[in-house]
């Protein structure tokens, strides 16, 4: 057998335990927004972790183990909540396996690993908030000191943990306000209950807690009440509407200055580093600040998703992706309810990036409108991999044409043929590019009388004074035309042009 099969064994349970609960962890997610993904969250972050350890040999060693579900949790970390369970689970990891593997760690190493996993939680988060996930964090590894100070086994410090931790989850209802108003606990920390749970069983025996009391997730008698996203779920005067996630290529100094910077932008605040890879999340009003310092730290994996969107989304339904070269279309985009990969240079562009923007829009199809060709190319290979979710990827490779086309998908009812609309909208959208010198003689070429929508996507630099010049010669040649004008603040070229015209 091998030495790490202990390990696997733990992992993949704590998988399936929160696979199992995962729609009553979003049902009761009310901090730091009600967004109802706690659940989804946690579960995709264990699911690449566990992904990870499945490509290794079946006798790789512990070590080549833990790193292996690090980096893939890492990687694939979801929201805050998934952020902080995937830095709190490398953190443990690592000191089990200092103590030789799990079929060999002694009490005084089972404390020793939660003490380092609950300092690693609160300092993933910016701005701690007791009454979480780390306060029941702490209360495993305090209960599990104690055990193994007081000489006992460590099938008694982990099982003192877990008890520790139930009743840590507990109190949340009553030290998180927005716990208590909802009447319910605190979601994050009872996806980490539910890992030390199965962590007690892996160690004690299966039935090590079974005569343990559980806790109600719910206050009995009482329905819960979702407090309603953005600001004033936040409890924060300065709580975002976005969800902004990216992975750069990073050592743990790079760590305080892209923490600084989201700082300013927003709240919700987690930014980990570790086996070369940093993982930061905000929540912010300003997704395309917060792009630029993901490009700034060259990064990839960064996505964009309106927080009040994901609430109403239903991942047995079809969800949509947008991948655009432009940061300024990443808040349009998501407010119609896509969600955004943003991708500055599309040359580097990867699979593995796409692949979990799709797993974020839908667990059933995702539909994908590229704005580059190239972002296109990598698109269609994934498509022609893929099993669940399926992907379908309309005809389109202009940056216009994703904003007319996400934009009809946010029009459909249900039963309608969601690809379908977005194909029509990107194929009536007669597209250009333009430097700008040539703008109105452009413009007069492909906007006529029976124009609805005239589209600019502006470069970062281009003169305001475009956009004056744009609106007199739309005037001139469609005056019942919209003229819509969005920063996209990419590289090139200056002006990106999509013409909607009344069908013939």
């Amino acid at each position: 057998m091998s030495e790490a099969h202990a390990l696997r064994r733990w992992l993949g349970s704590g998988l399936e335990a929160v696979h199992r609960s995962r729609g009553r962890l979003d049902a009761i997610n009310v901090f730091p927004v009600a967004d109802s993904d706690t659940g989804t969250n946690v579960y995709l972050t264990l699911q690449e972790g566990n992904r990870a350890i499945a490509r290794l040999p079946a006798d790789a060693s512990h070590r080549d183990v833990v790193a292996a579900f690090a980096r893939g949790a890492l990687m694939g970390a979801r929201g805050n909540s998934g952020v902080i369970v995937s830095q709190y689970l490398s953190a443990l990891l690592r000191e089990i396996d200092d103590a030789k593997g799990l079929d060999s760690v002694d009490a005084g190493g089972i404390a020793r690993a939660l003490a380092s996993a609950a300092e690693a939680a609160y300092a993933a988060v910016s701005t701690p908030v007791e009454g979480t996930i780390l306060t029941v964090a702490r209360a495993a590894a305090r209960a599990a000191t104690d055990v193994a100070e007081q000489g006992g086994t460590r099938e008694e410090a982990i099982v003192g943990a877990a008890d520790a931790a139930r009743a840590g989850l507990a109190r949340t209802t009553d030290e998180l306000p927005s716990a208590k108003e909802a009447g319910v606990v605190d979601a994050g920390a009872a996806a980490l209950v539910l890992q030390l749970d199965m962590l007690a069983e892996t160690i004690a025996g299966s039935e090590a807690l079974a005569e343990r009391p559980e806790v109600a997730w719910e206050l009995p008698g009482r329905g819960h009440r979702v407090v309603q996203p953005g600001h004033p779920g936040h409890g924060l005067e300065h709580g975002g509407a976005f969800e902004v996630m990216f992975v750069a290529d990073a050592e743990e100094e790079g760590r305080p200055p892209i923490a600084e910077a989201l700082e300013a932008l927003g709240d919700s605040v987690t930014v980990t580093a570790g086996h070369g890879l940093l993982h930061a999340h905000v929540h912010t009003d300003h997704p395309d600040r917060a792009v630029a310092v993901a490009a700034g730290a060259q990064a990839h994996q960064i996505v964009v998703r309106s927080i009040a969107m994901s609430v109403v989304a239903d991942r047995a339904a079809t969800g949509v992706v947008a991948l655009t070269r432009c940061p300024g279309l990443a808040e349009p985009l998501a407010d119609a309810g896509a969600v955004v990969l943003v991708v500055p240079d599309p040359s580097l562009m990867r699979k593995r990036d796409l692949s979990r923007a799709v797993r974020d829009a839908s667990g059933a199809e995702a539909i994908v409108a590229a704005g580059d060709p190239a972002l296109v190319a990598v698109a269609r290979a994934l498509a022609e991999k893929r099993g669940r979710p399926r992907l379908v990827v309309i005809d389109a490779a202009h940056e216009a044409q994703v904003v007319a086309a996400v934009a009809a998908s946010s029009l459909a009812t249900p039963g309608e043929d969601v690809a379908g609309l977005m194909e029509a909208a990107a194929a009536a959208t007669v597209v250009a590019e333009s430097t700008g010198d040539a703008l109105d003689d452009d413009l007069d070429r492909i906007v006529t009388p029976d124009t609805e929508v005239v589209t600019l996507v502006l470069a970062r630099g281009v003169d305001d004074a475009v956009a004056e010049s744009a609106r007199a010669s739309v005037a001139a040649r469609a005056p019942d035309a919209d003229l819509v004008i969005y920063e996209g603040g990419q590289e090139w070229p200056p002006i990106l042009v999509g013409v909607e015209s009344v069908p013939a």
